[in-house]
């Protein structure tokens, strides 16, 4: 899965680790609607289309508002 950014960059980005490992413990513990809940805000995420927060370890998605974002010239 490629990410928000470069494969050469030294930066990780924290919020894909930790949803791939909920996606784990969600798919361990027989919840695979929560687990493909995750798997489709992750792949949101990647895409830049949302940005995934979290709150005492649980995610929150926030649509990215594209309207706000002004057009390269």
């Amino acid at each position: 899965m490629h990410g928000r950014y470069p494969e050469d960059s030294n930066i990780i980005d924290f919020v894909q680790v930790k949803m791939l490992k909920l996606i784990d413990e969600y798919g361990a513990n027989g919840r695979d609607d929560m687990a493909a809940a995750c798997w489709n805000a992750l792949d949101n995420y990647m895409s830049g289309s949302v940005n995934i927060y979290f709150q005492n370890g649980d995610p929150f998605v926030a649509r990215i508002n594209l309207d706000d974002v002004p057009e390269a010239d």
